[in-house]
């Protein structure tokens, strides 16, 4: 896909932002993107592969918000940008910005990677395919209410140290900050919060307030996805008392 990208548009820079995205986990490939888009410049291109559908009818997509492009798959991949932002979003259909032959099973090098460099080389979105409203919208990113005190969530990604990032922001949870919860997590009851990760023993489950708003569990110099048995996906269930 680099070998692609610079050969259309050699001065363009490129920025690896993670290829640890779990296989197959478009949820979590969501955050990843929601996470980080806000902190490039305007006029930047983020290219997201996670894609399972591909070489199926999903679509391919070109997505214009806060000044910024996002191509990948109608697949979801981009939900929360849409929740964040006003978004224009067009099909990719224009051959003339693909490679000459495409794959069934690599569209981030055929189809996705070369349509990124035209655009870096300055090749208008208008031209690239029309407007769609169709396109595949948020679902799944939401906690569930199940009681008056209670939420069912899960968990959206699991980082490199084993931390559990769970989807329940925590400025929409704010009792948690202030009184007894217990957040079960997967079959492993957490009730203590913190404010670092010190703060917690050696091997213990704690809930923090993590880098992106959302509550996290953590083990302290440990590895909370191992020691819960829990991964992307798993659920979680807030109460508080």
């Amino acid at each position: 896909m680099k070998g692609v990208i610079l050969g259309i548009a050699p001065r363009t820079t490129i920025v690896d932002i993670t290829h640890q995205v779990t296989p197959f986990e478009i949820t979590e490939g969501a955050f990843v993107v929601a996470e980080t888009y806000r902190h490039f410049p305007k006029g930047t291109t983020h290219v997201v592969v996670v894609d399972p559908g591909v070489g199926t009818s999903r679509r391919p997509l070109l997505v214009q918000a806060a000044g910024q492009y996002f191509i990948g798959p109608d697949n979801g991949v981009f939900s929360l940008v849409y929740q964040q932002e006003k978004a224009k979003v067009r099909v990719l259909s224009n051959r003339k910005f693909f490679r000459k032959d495409i794959s069934q099973t690599f569209h981030g090098r055929d189809i996705f990677a070369p349509a990124a460099a035209h655009l870096a080389a300055g090749v208008r979105p208008s031209v690239m395919g029309p407007v769609v409203h169709d396109y595949r919208q948020p679902s799944g990113f939401e906690p569930i209410r199940t009681g008056k005190h209670q939420w069912n969530g899960a968990i959206l990604k699991t980082d490199r140290f084993g931390n559990l990032i769970t989807n329940l922001r925590a400025a929409d949870f704010p009792d948690v900050l202030q009184r007894p919860f217990s957040l079960v997590v997967g079959v492993t009851p957490v009730e203590r919060l913190v404010k670092a990760y010190a703060e917690a023993s050696p091997a213990e489950p704690v809930v923090i307030v993590g880098s992106s708003g959302y509550l996290e569990v953590s083990v302290n110099q440990g590895n909370a996805a191992k020691a819960l048995g829990c991964a992307t996906g798993s659920p979680v269930e807030l109460t508080l008392f």
